[in-house]
This record gives structure tokens, C-alpha cells and sequence, in this order.
């Protein structure tokens, strides 16, 4: 008997393009819910549920770490906004605005809007502009109100907050600032557009392209979670609200925002680029006026190709303007022209909005046809003849716009998401090592978004936690206390269920739906209600029984003892949706929430030396690390022809704490071996022996 060793086996990853009889022995011809580590193979970590009970479905997840050093994250849904406080969620929606009913002086202390039934007896708003002059018409400024009467705001303290009195226009926007509340003024986000999330000088600004771009405002430099979101101060011509200007894409470069891919004044302008003035620390820009000359707000029209403008990213002293057919670089010169543009690619593009990534050698990207990195001077193709065609061809193309791309910083990894086969929501992801260059696959519970950052582990952290024996454990190797304070990877999954048709103002509230597959205690969210806002951005439990497939009442507990009474709710009107949010932490246990994980790799078409003759496998000898006393499933398949099925022989169970090696019987030309796991264990792959006897050049294709 010979053996027959087959080591560096984390080298290269897996090859899915390139038929498996061509490959070198150190590659993988498939495998799922794998990676590549420390030239072994390794089963991904699982994850599991953090920061339950948002009330809406998350589209897009930020971890903000704010001027005083506190961290947040935030979450931006469809119609809703909210900031984990530690504990709880708590809903940063934009709030409604008003306009004013006249034109008022600098000094009157009534103010009279059209309607200001949505706002509360005494408050605070803003009125005006920063990009026109403190003092002269619209300028901006902060305003205090007492009281009020109707539609007028009364005992009026002009000019707080160091601002100036000014004149303001009839129908201009008032706008409720700090914790004037005057109801949720729900966002108009697409699954397919999604949101686009940036730090400027300490502010977060955040835009889904079909409203004013939002911002959190600062107090004493930092934001505050009993402040709302509201539309980015000084934006066009009417300050945060009433602007009919947007932007598809908004990123901070430098100290000025770009904004990419815009629509102003009802007119689309899909290859536009305009950039504000220069922003103060902890302040948003004055101005977006590109016809002052004055300023160093502009814009620049990239009509050198046709594609429209998908996004764009900083990299370094640059910034990269992707269009869906070509690439361009924003460079800044100073005046008189603040940037120059310069075109990188004409043929190379994205494919979809957040579908790009920074890391330290560039950028990481999915185009139209493959996955790509550029660092600013070339732009270099990642998947030919590895897993170009495996992505492609499994990319569902009806929703190629809700592929997006995650970093995950502690492991240099870029997860390419995408939804595969059936799928309408990311399912899949291909996953490149940009230490290693080396390429897995994983699946992903239907996700919109991944984000990095702290998400602390709140039990089982110390050592005091685990009792068992050091080689006992099915845990993951290398977690510990450290590991609150390390990045990791957060997933947003909305889990869409079902849109609202009705709803009962009636104890308890019945809502009516399409179809919703829900179960008795299922906790559900709500969200866009028009009429019944009373139960938007609220979490739910839900009864079915007594109900129906397309009806369910609500309850505020998980036992169903205790109704949502909305006798005196406002009638319902239209719109809504039903959702049961899930957001989850990567890197923690061993399974997907609770469920077991299948992880497996497999390689076919090993000639095992002389792709001509027949040999006799006896055994393989894995080289394998397995959590606990526990096994893995190991497969051996033949092949007489390249032509052939693989005829698989297993499963046989290996335990490498008691076996060294795994006894079969196969015969054939070309061998295969798979290494699968179906249960709460981790393991890792160091390399594989076959012994091999000869049995001659008997046997060859069949002909039919």
C-alpha cells in the first residue's frame, strides 16, 4: 500500500469553474459554510440573535462611534429609523414639519403655520438656511415657543442658539428640532435602493435617495437618543425639509460631502456630481450653492460614458465614482476647480449600490460579470476560472440591485452577497481572503446588510462560565473575554412577512394582510401604517388561532394574555408592513441561530498519480482537529472516467480522538473526498492521505 498525501490544503480555496480533474491536489472542487485559515480548512463560525426587538425591518445596519466615545448602532428600515441604547431600541425617525401660513419679520413672537395640529404645546424649531446670510431673508434660525393657539406658535424667543432673527417667507418649512416631537415622518426606502450611511467630521449623515438626507444632530458634539434624525441642515434651497433635491449616494470625502446620482427639482440627473462647501468639526456644510463662485461647493456632469451613477467611496486622497459601465477618479486640486475628475476605467463598473468595499490594498467590488479590486491605478479581476461563472450564473438577475459587499476587518475577508437561484434576497456569499487570495463560499439567512463592529457578548464570556473539560467543549477555539472589544460582523435580516391591508381600532387589534405564515406568539413588527400610526415601529406578539391565514390579533406578550386594546386608535387608512426583524452576531457558537450548521469540502477528480490506471483506496487519513468527542461525517467517491457521476461511498464517521484513519473499499480512476458536519461542533482540516493500492489499466469510458 502507498500513501498518498494531499497538504497545503488552505492554500488556494475552492475552484468551482475549472473541471476537478484539471485542478492541483491542494484545491477544492465545492464546499459550503467553509473558510480558509492558517492553510487549513476551517467550518464557519455560526451566530446568533443581538439586540432584539427592533421594531421595523433593518435594511441597512451602522455602528457610529460618537466624539465622547460612545458607541451606538443604528438601524435604518424602510419608513423608520432607531439607535440601540445598550438595552433597547429607541426610534430616531425624522419628525413631521410644518410651513409657515405668511411671510413673518425678524421680530414678531407669533408664528402662524398652515397646520400645526402635529405640534406639541411648547418646542423648539429651526427655520432658514446657513447657506444664505444670518440676517438677511431665510437665513437660518433657531426658534422657542411657549405655547399654542390653533395654528399659531405662541411666547416666541427669536434667535436662540446663537443664531440670528431673519425674515421668513410664506410656506417656507419649519422644522421641529431636539426633542420636539411631532410625530414620525416616515422615510420612502426601497429594498432595491436601500441606504447609504456616512461619518462627516463626527456627524452622521445617511440618504435611500428618494428623501432629503438625513442627519443626527449634535449637541456639545455628540448626538443624543432622545434627538430624532432630521433632513440635513442647509440642503438646497429650502434648509432640511421641503427640498425636491436628492441624491441616490452621499459619502464624506475630505471635509465635504459628494453626493452622486441626483434628482433636482423633479429632473433626474443620473451622471451628476455636486459637493458641498467645507464642512466645520462636528457641523454640517453651509451651503450646496454651486453658483456662488465664493464657495467651494460645485458639481461636475461624468458624460464621458453613458452608465449612471451607482455609487462611491473614498480610497485614501482620492475618491472612486462608480458608474454601472466605468470607473472615475475624484481628485482634489483646490481652487479654482476644488476637484478634477479622471476616467479609470471606461468599460469596468458596479453592479449595484453598497455592492463596494475599502480595505487596506484598495477596493473590493462586484461589477456586471465578476468581482473585482482596484487601488485607484488598475482595476484587477478576481474570479476567472475560480467562481466567476459558480456567481453569475446562480445570481438571481431579477434582483441583482440588493447585492451588496461586507468587510470583515478581523478576518481580511470581503463577503460578495448576492441573492442565488430562487432567492429575491441575498442568500450567498463569496467570500475572499485578501491576505491569502483565497476563495469559500457561505450561506447567509436572507440578509440586506452586513456591518462590522463591537457587539458585545453579554453571557458566557468568562472563565468562570464554562465547567467543562478544556477538550470537552463545542464552543468555537479562541473566544474569550477580549472578544466584546473585537469587531465582528452584525447581519440585518428584516424578514418581510407579509403587507397590511387593514387594521382594527378594537381591543384587541386585528390586523388584516396577504398571507403571513405566522404562529401563535410569533413576535412580529409593524411599520408604514398611514391613519393607525399608533401602532408603527412597534414590536408585537401575534395570536392566529381563531384567526385566519390572512388575519391575526396583537398582544404585548409572548403568553397572549395581554391585548393591544386600540379602541382609541386613529381609523386605519392604508399602507404597511409586517416583518419579524432579526439582527444577528457572526462569530458566536457553532450553529445559525440555534439551528445545526451543514458545513462541508469536497474535492472529485483526484488521479492520485496516473490518471490512466485503476487504483484500490483502502483508507484515508484526515488530518483533522474536531471540538469535543465528537465526529465528522467522511465521504469517498470513484469515478472510472472523467465522464462518469462520482459514486460516493458513506457516510463514515470519523472521530479523530480516537481514529487515525478511515477504513473504505473503492476502486476507480479518479477519487473524490468530502468532509461534512451537520451538528453543533467545529472543526478544522490540516491536510489528507489516501492509501492506494494498484489495479492495472483494466476499465476505461464506456460507449453507448
Amino acid at each position: 500500500m502507498q500513501l498518498i498525501p494531499i497538504n497545503d490544503v488552505g492554500k488556494v480555496g475552492i475552484i468551482r469553474d475549472t473541471p476537478p480533474y484539471q485542478l492541483p491536489p491542494n484545491v477544492w472542487s465545492n464546499g459550503n459554510n467553509v473558510r480558509f485559515l492558517d492553510n487549513g480548512v476551517k467550518k464557519c463560525a455560526g451566530y446568533e440573535e443581538v439586540f432584539a426587538t427592533l421594531p421595523f425591518g433593518p435594511y441597512q445596519i451602522f455602528p457610529f462611534l460618537d466624539n465622547g466615545g460612545t458607541y451606538y448602532w443604528l438601524a435604518f428600515g424602510l419608513n423608520n429609523a432607531a439607535v440601540w441604547t445598550g438595552s433597547a431600541w429607541v426610534d430616531i425617525t425624522r419628525q413631521n414639519t410644518g410651513a409657515l401660513s405668511g411671510t413673518i419679520n425678524n421680530s414678531v413672537t407669533t408664528i402662524t403655520l398652515a397646520d400645526a395640529s402635529d405640534f406639541p404645546s411648547s418646542g423648539t424649531i429651526a427655520m432658514g438656511t446657513k447657506a444664505i446670510t444670518d440676517g438677511a431673508s431665510n437665513g437660518y434660525e433657531i426658534v422657542t415657543y411657549s405655547g399654542k393657539s390653533t395654528n399659531d406658535l405662541t411666547g416666541c424667543t427669536r434667535a436662540t442658539s446663537s443664531t440670528t432673527a431673519a425674515e421668513h417667507t410664506t410656506a417656507y418649512p419649519v422644522v421641529p428640532v431636539g426633542t420636539t416631537a411631532t410625530g414620525d415622518n416616515l422615510y420612502s426606502a426601497t429594498s432595491t435602493e436601500n441606504w447609504r450611511v456616512t461619518i462627516l467630521n463626527g456627524m452622521l449623515v445617511a440618504t435611500n435617495g428618494y428623501d432629503v438626507p438625513q442627519m443626527w444632530p449634535l449637541a456639545s458634539g455628540v448626538p443624543s437618543t432622545t434627538i430624532p434624525l432630521r433632513g440635513l441642515q442647509n440642503w438646497g434651497s429650502k434648509t432640511d425639509s421641503g427640498s425636491t433635491d436628492y441624491c441616490k449616494s452621499i459619502s464624506a470625502f475630505r471635509t465635504f460631502l459628494v453626493g452622486l446620482n441626483w434628482q433636482v427639482g423633479g429632473t433626474e440627473y443620473p451622471n451628476l456630481v455636486k459637493w458641498s462647501t467645507e464642512a466645520s468639526a462636528l457641523s454640517p456644510p453651509n451651503s450646496w450653492d454651486e453658483t456662488d463662485a465664493t464657495l467651494d461647493a460645485g458639481e461636475y456632469q461624468l458624460t464621458d460614458t453613458p452608465g449612471k451613477i451607482i455609487d462611491g467611496l473614498p480610497y485614501g486622497d482620492s475618491f472612486l465614482i462608480y458608474k454601472e459601465d466605468s470607473i472615475y477618479i475624484m481628485n482634489y486640486v483646490g481652487t479654482p476647480y476644488i476637484f478634477s475628475f479622471k476616467l479609470l476605467s471606461p468599460t469596468i463598473g458596479l453592479l449595484a449600490k453598497n455592492a463596494v468595499a475599502e480595505f487596506e490594498g484598495g477596493h473590493f467590488f462586484v461589477g456586471n460579470s465578476d468581482c473585482y479590486v482596484t487601488n485607484g491605478q488598475q482595476v484587477t479581476a478576481l474570479l476567472p476560472n475560480k467562481l466567476r461563472r459558480e456567481m453569475f450564473s446562480d445570481l438571481n438577475g431579477d434582483n441583482y440591485q440588493k447585492v451588496f459587499v461586507a468587510a470583515d476587518y478581523g478576518r481580511n475577508e470581503m463577503l460578495a452577497c448576492y441573492p442565488a437561484g430562487i432567492s429575491s434576497i441575498p442568500n450567498k456569499a463569496i467570500i475572499w481572503n485578501w491576505k491569502d487570495n483565497t476563495f469559500s463560499i457561505r450561506s447567509i439567512p436572507e440578509l440586506y446588510d452586513i456591518n462590522s463592529g463591537i457587539a458585545a457578548i453579554t453571557t458566557g464570556t468568562t472563565w468562570n462560565d464554562h465547567t467543562e473539560a478544556w477538550n470537552a467543549g463545542a464552543g468555537i477555539w479562541g473566544t474569550g473575554n477580549y472578544d466584546n472589544v473585537l469587531k465582528n460582523m452584525v447581519f440585518a435580516k428584516p424578514d418581510y412577512k407579509a403587507d397590511i391591508s387593514g387594521a382594527t381600532a378594537a381591543d384587541p387589534v386585528v390586523i388584516t394582510s396577504g398571507v403571513h405564515g405566522l404562529s401563535d406568539s410569533d413576535l412580529v413588527s409593524i411599520s408604514g401604517v398611514v391613519g393607525m400610526t399608533e401602532i408603527n415601529a412597534q414590536t408585537y406578539y401575534a395570536k392566529v388561532t381563531g384567526y385566519s391565514t390572512t388575519t391575526f390579533a396583537l398582544y404585548s406578550n409572548s403568553a397572549l394574555s395581554a391585548t393591544v386594546d386600540g379602541s382609541g386608535y386613529t381609523a386605519y387608512s392604508s399602507g404597511g408592513k409586517i416583518d419579524m426583524p432579526k439582527l444577528y452576531r457572526d462569530n458566536r457558537g457553532n450553529q445559525e441561530d440555534g439551528t445545526d450548521m451543514t458545513a462541508y469540502i469536497e474535492r472529485t477528480g483526484y488521479d492520485l498519480g496516473d490518471p490512466s490506471s485503476q487504483k484500490f483506496v483502502s483508507a484515508v487519513w484526515p488530518k483533522l482537529e474536531v471540538t469535543g468527542n465528537n465526529t465528522i461525517n467522511v465521504y469517498v467517491g470513484s469515478q472510472m472516467s472523467t465522464e462518469d457521476g462520482v459514486a460516493w461511498e458513506g457516510p463514515y464517521l470519523f472521530n479523530p480522538n480516537s481514529q487515525s484513519k478511515v477504513s473504505c473499499r473503492v476502486t476507480g480512476k479518479f477519487f473524490g473526498v468530502k468532509f461534512e458536519s451537520t451538528s453543533d461542533i467545529d472543526w478544522k482540516l490540516h491536510g489528507v492521505e489516501f492509501e492506494i493500492a494498484p489495479r492495472g489499466r483494466r476499465g476505461s469510458r464506456s460507449y453507448g
